[in-house]
């Protein structure tokens, strides 16, 4: 567990409630490793059962406190949830890391960043699903760089337009961070760029249903290779307008 000294989500006096967490005041870091306690069990449940499955109540189980202490720390189990989602970038992040290279060209970036994604959402398609598409999504940019702030780590070795991307929430602006400069290439006009854009992430939000009913690894690498198909003629296609 990482204890990173940083404002958690919530700054809510404790009430004295008796036990571990039960004490009227914490420091900064002491608040940061609380939160992330409740983040990591939401995390283990969803890996047990699923993220639909998961409750305050089961959280609260879990960490061994009462479900109103959770209140104390996040606004509801969405919230929670969320965060909980970031955690699976995590080994994304690292594998974008080691296989996508700033000093590429920007096609080379591009196909490379989606493929890396692809590998790793369609893994937890369901969890990624409810990250990028449902709930309330207007928080999502808050939510990531809340997240980061208590798993600094996690970050490491991640800079430029790598860093950019990863830090942002929204789906379509993480795209458009790399699709922009590639677009640019391809002489699209702005309007064209998000247009493609909105196309893509339409596509991508089709297979990550598909890959819901898929078990078995092979079938997501055919359809993470179909993927890229697809999103090369979506690319290339557009520039025969």
């Amino acid at each position: 567990m990482d204890k990173c000294g940083t404002q958690p989500i919530r700054a809510t006096t404790e009430p004295d409630r008796g036990g571990a967490l039960g004490r009227a005041k914490y420091t900064e870091e002491e608040r940061a490793a609380i939160v992330a306690s409740f983040i990591n069990a939401a995390r283990e449940l969803m890996d047990e059962s699923g993220i639909d499955a998961v409750s305050i109540r089961k959280v609260a189980n879990k960490v061994g406190c009462s479900s109103a202490m959770l209140y104390l720390y996040f606004t509801d189990l969405d919230e929670l949830l969320t965060l909980a989602a970031v955690s699976y970038l995590e080994d994304y992040c690292k594998d974008l890391v080691l296989k996508v290279d700033e000093e590429e060209d920007v096609e080379s970036t591009y196909y490379r960043t989606w493929e890396v994604f692809c590998r790793h959402t369609f893994r937890h398609p369901r969890v990624f699903e409810r990250l990028f598409f449902e709930g309330d999504t207007s928080r999502l940019d808050e939510l990531v760089k809340e997240y980061y702030s208590i798993y600094p780590r996690q970050l490491n070795n991640i800079s430029g337009s790598v860093l950019k991307m990863v830090l942002s929430g929204d789906l379509a602006t993480r795209n458009m961070s790399v699709l922009e400069p590639y677009a640019q290439k391809l002489g699209y006009s702005q309007d064209e760029t998000s247009l493609l854009n909105d196309i893509t992430l339409s596509y991508f939000r089709t297979c990550l249903e598909r890959a819901e009913s898929l078990e078995d690894e092979k079938d997501r690498a055919t359809l993470r290779e179909e993927f890229m198909r697809g999103l090369r003629f979506l690319t290339h296609r557009s520039t025969d307008r």
